[in-house]
């Protein structure tokens, strides 16, 4: 008898069950030690050609599939007799017996917001958690009385330009903290409502196109000029930010012909780069002049990440890290900043009426990069995905941004694969 059919012989006749045990005894053993599995290796190896062995295919793995339901016989805890229990299974039983579920759950809570976003929130609320402190009580869990009573302060101060930042900021840690805000009436979305209503659009930065990009490297004057304006624009192709940009290790960085392969940010549990992207060449696009360039540096580049990724590869050398600027302030000094004048400063000097902030900023590189994609057509969850942004607003502000001011940025598809699916497609419809 065939491991797995047992108490199968009364559904068939004597003719077909002749069949079945002699379809799956032509099997070798190691194929699969359930008879589902050797059902389905009997059906791409050796599929009956006439209708009867077809249906009576169909027959026995319909059985098969609705007595699957049932515990094995014979197997510990249910488990199908022979099989043993795997690393993985045991592991996970040490891990249920030795931590809580309070840890799981915070430790599933911790990645539904990246890191830098993160640090934002951090940062923004604290003045709330020591408003909270001075008054006695917890800042979380919060409620809408308090959130409704801290967006009045931010109201009364009129001198704040993002208060419903502050409040999102508020309500994020306190789910980030495992706490439900009680809010069946909806008020949270009035009160972000109404601080927004009459409030002008937050100073964030501004993007970096195509056309800055030209400023900037025609400023160029040095090498160290030259090495910071090729990171800011390595930040710009892969939607990085800046303390990510500078982690990225040489050996991370696969340059092969007509293509570029990024990684960066590793993962503890797998021992692998957690992310990439790969880029491909691209042509037709204008190159970069350097009018001045100093010795060693050349008079051009072109506005390509495989180009761009294989300069910075070159100049590290033997260096662990790409980048040259390893630390924020280094790489802010080396653009200008702050009163220096620098390669990004230029970019400043006739600063909007009523912004108190520059237009211009290390940021604006990946605010550039995700504005130049949504102009050129590229899907929006495509965009988000490639900036590790774990909500839509962000880069529904930015669509908004490119919307309202169409010629911020130039339409260039530097991110450019073409998935298998695509090409694929692409025959079909030419044969």
């Amino acid at each position: 008898m065939v491991q797995g059919l047992a108490g199968l012989e009364g559904s068939f006749s004597v003719d077909e069950w002749r069949k079945v045990t002699g379809y799956l005894a032509g099997l070798p053993e190691h194929t699969s030690s359930g008879a589902v599995g050797r059902m389905q290796m009997w059906a791409l190896v050796n599929p009956p050609a006439d209708p009867s062995g077809v249906q009576l295919f169909g027959r026995l793995q319909h059985l098969l599939r609705a007595r699957g339901s049932e515990p094995s016989p014979g197997g510990p805890e249910g488990r199908p007799a022979g099989k043993r229990e795997t690393t993985r299974q045991r592991a996970l039983k040490r891990t249920l017996e030795k931590s809580s579920e309070e840890e799981a759950r915070a430790h599933m809570r911790s990645r539904y917001t990246t890191e830098g976003t993160k640090r934002t929130y951090s940062s923004n609320t604290v003045v709330y958690r020591e408003w909270c402190e001075g008054k006695g009580v917890p800042p979380y869990p919060t409620t809408v009385r308090r959130l409704e009573t801290f967006a009045g302060y931010l109201l009364l101060m009129d001198g704040y330009k993002a208060p419903s930042g502050m409040i999102s900021a508020i309500v994020s840690e306190n789910a980030r903290a495992g706490w439900v805000l009680d809010d069946p009436a909806g008020d949270v979305g009035r009160i972000l409502k109404g601080l927004k209503r009459e409030s002008p659009d937050p100073e964030s930065g501004e993007p970096l196109g195509l056309a800055q990009f030209r400023v900037i490297f025609g400023r160029v004057r040095t090498v160290g000029a030259y090495q910071a304006a090729l990171q800011l624009l390595g930040e710009h192709f892969t939607l990085l930010r800046t303390s990510s940009m500078q982690s990225v290790r040489t050996d991370q960085v696969h340059v092969s012909e007509g293509k570029v392969k990024v990684e960066w940010g590793v993962s503890k549990a797998r021992g692998r780069c957690s992310r990439h992207l790969t880029f491909e060449r691209v042509e037709l696009v204008p190159p970069l002049c350097l009018p001045e360039a100093p010795d060693g540096v050349p008079r051009e580049v072109r506005y390509c990440p495989v180009a761009v990724f294989t300069q910075l590869k070159g100049m590290a050398g033997d260096k662990a890290l790409l980048c040259p600027y390893v630390t924020y302030p280094s790489f802010r000094e080396a653009l200008g900043g702050a009163g220096k004048p620098g390669i990004l400063s230029c970019l400043n000097e006739s600063r909007p009426a009523g912004r108190s902030r520059a237009a211009f900023v290390t940021h604006s590189a990946r605010i550039g990069g995700c504005c130049t994609l949504l102009k050129a057509g590229m899907d929006p969850m495509q965009v988000k995905k490639m900036g590790d942004w774990s909500a839509d607003s962000m880069v529904t502000y930015y669509g908004d941004k490119v919307l309202r001011d169409p010629d911020c940025v130039e339409a260039v598809r530097f991110y450019n694969p073409v998935s298998l699916a695509h090409m694929y497609t692409a025959r079909v419809r030419a044969g």
